[in-house]
């Protein structure tokens, strides 16, 4: 794609090349980032146009797949029927099947160009090393491993999103199994439609089909006569599962059968073939220069694949590294060398937490510079076994495969006990998760749980890093209760004189107010009364006890006063020792009020400090959602801003690119008419000489003849003359 600001700038830099000498270095640097910001105007630009462009295509995809599923189902309901309709109805389907191979030719013309588009985009990224070079499409080179996570789907994300391109069926020696209403067409064959891409990790099958996302990374395929390709479901995901074979101008590949799933975490080389009986039928082949790009249309018809197979030879490197399938097949450099030009190359990206739902266009490959975004989700859970489609078309009592010889008794064995260890685990799982009656919900809240687990993993990490942080705590946590939350609040460096060691929690309105104390006080503190400060300040005397009515000590009420008081102070001077005791206790009950008063205080010190905390956090909260607000206003204006720049960018490109392709159109017209007249004049000079080179021959070959008519005449009077010699005798 041309760019509208290379022409003034190419004439910008014409003018600066002849008048060097008289610009300035400011000049050549403004010129420079001038052509920096239009080379980032232009990636972007086309960063755009290529999403929007998968976006459709997927779309169309999508389409075409729901259409054919809807074209099956009509069909199917067509041969319940007879009669004149009947045939009307299967004209109008045959109608509706030519039109969508014209839908399909055309997305794949649009598809090759888009490829292209995509290579050009993304050959300027490739900065590899020649000894990666060497590595890659063998060996994987350096790359991030995905943190483990809990599973977040299992078979029935399969059993549903994948009804709506095909149907489900039920096999003695496979279990459920799946088949593509595509398979109807005899062209078809799995890795078929799409591309292969060179990852950190292999060779990466891209695939066109909406239900690719799965079918070509987990699971296997097997071929069955009469019936045509099925797949078999499986939970370890990687980037294909393919057997290869090449030479030196053709490249072969061939899925791995459903029998390898019981060797899961195996490596397998370029005895695959021989060992599982994968034989010519289960290819496709292409020339090695189309290998780049999309591969419906030049994969070499299955009638040639006995010859290839016999010319090609065992490439198959699929090998574990840090827990992660690594599928080695052609070398990336020689591919590149045999294709004429360098292919993009990516590091994947696994998404292990993509949402479960039936849009396809969800989970298909994302390319995101040169990152390749697939969806991974772990599935790997006890109880896939013993789950089942909603909807099972039919069930296949014999299956016979097609494979070159039988498969060893080690292999069946095998598998079959593989798959028998697999139920057995299912229904211990499901027992475990309350039977058949619960297992269903059971079974959705654990995913769920998982699922909210994974999304939540980020928050949690960042709240544990806030929480070491007093400056910025953590937010609240609702599913803790108040009291836990502010065992240990954060205190301002201006108030920790005033907080004691151990924060007092809050009393409960429904609990006795004893028994939210500090656990540091006595028991006689804990049951003493609660005193005012002044009371604190200025204790009373312990009031005595009340004596009985008939005691001999007590005064007559007609006695007066001042006789009764000289006598209490002569038994208190009497009983020293009384006195002590007593004042003991007076200086005893005035310490425990002033520590009774002194944990109030500080229990009251403590609320306050608390809850002028938690004020402090939710104030300091909001402020944050408020400035988190207003950075995602500011944001999204921005990107509005951008994107109206853009859009402006765009209409001025498009219509300078309608301007230059109408002149490049008039240039061609007028090109196009000097080549007429050029062959015209080519054709009448032709003619001409031809002409005179016939008249030339003319005129030689009535020479000829006037020379032979001469010398006939010549040997003719020759003769006569001897004659006549001869009677004259």
């Amino acid at each position: 794609m041309k760019i509208p600001h290379l022409i003034p700038l190419a004439a910008l830099f014409l003018f600066a090349a002849t008048g060097c000498d008289k610009q300035s270095p400011d000049i050549a640097k403004k010129i420079a980032e001038l052509e920096q910001k239009n080379h980032e105007a232009a990636d972007r630009q086309r960063a755009l146009e290529q999403e929007l462009e998968d976006q459709k295509l997927a779309a169309e995809r999508d389409s075409i797949e729901r259409e054919r599923a809807r074209i099956e189902d009509d069909r199917a309901e067509l041969e319940r029927q007879q009669g004149a309709a009947a045939a009307e109805q299967d004209q109008a389907l045959r109608e509706r099947e030519d039109a969508l191979s014209n839908r399909e030719g055309k997305l794949e013309q649009f598809q090759s160009a888009l490829e292209e588009k995509e290579d050009d985009l993304h050959e300027r990224s490739q900065q590899l090393s020649d000894k990666d070079r060497e590595l890659a499409g063998r060996e994987a080179l350096s790359f991030e491993q995905p943190a483990q996570s809990e599973p977040v789907a299992d078979y029935g994300m399969f059993y549903d999103s994948l009804s709506s391109y095909g149907s489900w069926f039920e096999t003695p020696d496979y279990g459920y199994v799946w088949q593509p209403v595509v398979v109807r067409d005899s062209n078809w064959r799995p890795y078929s439609r799409g591309r292969w891409v060179c990852s950190d990790r292999g060779w990466t099958w891209v695939s066109e089909e909406p239900f690719g996302w799965a079918t070509y990374h987990y699971g296997r395929w097997t071929l069955l006569r009469g019936r045509g390709w099925i797949w078999v479901p499986g939970a370890e995901w990687a980037p294909c599962w393919v057997s290869w074979r090449e030479n030196a101008s053709h490249i072969g590949w061939a899925p791995l059968p459903p029998e390898t799933l019981a060797y899961r975490g195996h490596n397998w080389d370029s005895s695959v073939d021989v060992q599982f009986g994968i034989g010519a039928l289960c290819y496709n082949f292409v020339e090695l220069r189309y290998f780049g790009s999309s591969l419906y249309g030049h994969c070499l018809p299955v009638s040639a694949n006995g010859g290839y197979f016999q010319l090609t030879a065992n490439i198959t490197y699929i090998h574990i590294e840090n827990r992660q399938v690594i599928c080695g097949g052609p070398k990336y450099k020689k591919v590149c060398e045999g294709v004429g030009r360098p292919l993009p190359f990516y590091r994947l990206e696994i998404d292990q937490h993509p949402r479960p739902s039936r849009d396809a266009l969800g989970m298909r490959p994302r390319i995101k510079g040169d990152h390749l975004v697939v969806s991974a989700p772990n599935m790997d859970v006890a109880w896939n076994d013993g789950l089942k489609p909603k909807r099972i078309k039919d069930r296949m009592d014999t299956v016979t495969v097609e494979r070159d010889g039988k498969l060893g008794r080690e292999i069946t064995d095998r598998y079959r006990q593989s798959r028998e260890e697999g139920r057995q685990k299912a229904e211990a799982a499901i027992v475990e998760l309350g039977g058949a009656a619960q297992f269903d919900q059971r079974r959705d809240e654990k995913l769920q749980d998982n699922r909210h687990l994974a999304d939540g993993k980020g928050r949690r990490e960042v709240t544990r890093d806030l929480a070491k942080n007093p400056e910025h705590p953590p937010r609240d946590n609702p599913g803790v209760p108040e009291p836990e939350r502010m065992a240990r609040p954060a205190i301002p460096d201006s108030k920790i004189d005033q907080v004691p060691d151990k924060v007092v929690r809050q009393p409960n309105e429904n609990r006795p107010r004893a028994e939210v104390v500090d656990d540091r006080r006595t028991p006689a503190v804990k049951d003493a009364p609660r005193v005012s400060p002044t009371e604190a300040a200025n204790p009373r005397p312990e009031p005595r006890p009340q004596r009985p009515a008939n005691d001999s000590r007590v005064a007559r009420t007609n006695e007066p006063t001042n006789q009764v008081q000289p006598q209490r102070e002569q038994q208190r001077q009497a009983d020293p020792a009384v006195q002590a005791r007593k004042e003991a206790v007076e200086r005893r009950q005035q310490e425990q009020a002033r520590e009774a008063q002194q944990e109030a205080i500080k229990r009251k010190q403590d609320e306050q400090a608390g809850q002028q905390q938690l004020r402090m956090q939710r104030e300091a909260e909001q402020a944050r959602e408020a400035q988190k607000e207003a950075i995602r206003q500011q944001r999204e204006q921005r990107q509005q801003q951008e994107l109206a720049q853009q859009r402006e960018q765009e209409r001025a490109q498009r219509q300078h690119q309608e301007d230059q392709q109408r002149d490049m159109q008039r240039q061609q017209e007028r090109a196009q008419q000097r080549q007429q007249e050029d062959a015209q004049q080519h054709q009448q000079e032709q003619s001409r000489q031809r002409q005179q080179d016939e008249n030339q021959r003319q005129q030689e070959n009535a020479r000829q003849h006037q020379q032979e008519d001469a010398r006939q005449k010549q040997e003719k009077d020759q003769k006569d003359q001897d004659d006549q010699r001869k009677r004259n005798r």
